[in-house]
């Protein structure tokens, strides 16, 4: 006769679904200081508690595209890797550069890449690991009027705004936590807010400005086409 098999996976079962119960999902819409959706907009949601180690997502892919960084905001958490990649069909570059008012903030890191047009091959720079938590212009020296903006932060919750100013981050622990907004045009840092995090959290941020409408890029010259 087939004994009864003793339940000694129900403490594990419970504690994977109370586990799954401690993560939360804040759903944010920053406006700029009009009242208007503020997109490109870095929300970084940071617990004032202790957290797990959280595993470090695959390898960010900054593109070249149409004279454009793309995306024009990237967000890495420290001990993340970025590549770039050039998809237009003549030579690109991309370097580091300061941001900040009269590029007072030095770059997180410092790097410097020649990338190949698309058509000739060799368009992809190696993996670069980015160690320290801040934030770095994009920059070009072959087109000077290429921009974009990368950011590293210390915590593994961030999103970037969309069109529309809004964004979604999962698998937040529950408790207390400080959000803030970093946005590439700002002259000041935007002050943190206090939040209680748990279950499913909607609210709302805005920043102290209003940020200047990105203009569309230039056509290229002759010799790069």
């Amino acid at each position: 006769m087939m004994q009864r098999m003793k339940p000694i996976f129900l403490p594990l079962l419970w504690g994977l679904f109370t586990g799954l119960t401690q993560a939360a999902t804040v759903q944010l819409t920053v406006l700029n200081a009009d009242g208007k959706p503020a997109p490109d907009t870095v929300v970084l949601v940071q617990p004032t508690g202790t957290w797990a180690p959280q595993p470090l997502p695959a390898v960010a892919v900054i593109e070249q595209k149409d004279i454009r960084f793309a995306p024009y905001v990237t967000v890495v958490p420290v001990g993340a890797s970025v590549r770039f990649v050039n998809q237009d069909n003549f030579d690109h570059h991309v370097r580091s550069q300061p941001g900040g008012p009269l590029g007072s903030v030095a770059p997180a890191k410092e790097f410097e890449f020649r990338l190949a047009a698309k058509r000739k091959g060799n368009n992809a720079s190696p993996e670069l690991r980015l160690d320290v938590a801040g934030s770095v212009v994009l920059g070009c020296h072959l087109h000077n009027s290429m921009r974009g903006h990368l950011v590293v932060t210390n915590t593994p919750w961030f999103a970037v705004t969309d069109e529309q100013g809004k964004v979604r981050i999962d698998g937040v622990p529950e408790g207390q936590a400080e959000i803030k907004l970093w946005h590439p045009d700002q002259l000041t840092e935007q002050p943190a807010v206090r939040a209680q995090i748990s279950g499913s959290v909607s609210t709302e941020g805005k920043l102290n400005f209003t940020p200047r409408r990105r203009s569309p890029p230039p056509p290229p010259r002759d010799e790069y086409r």
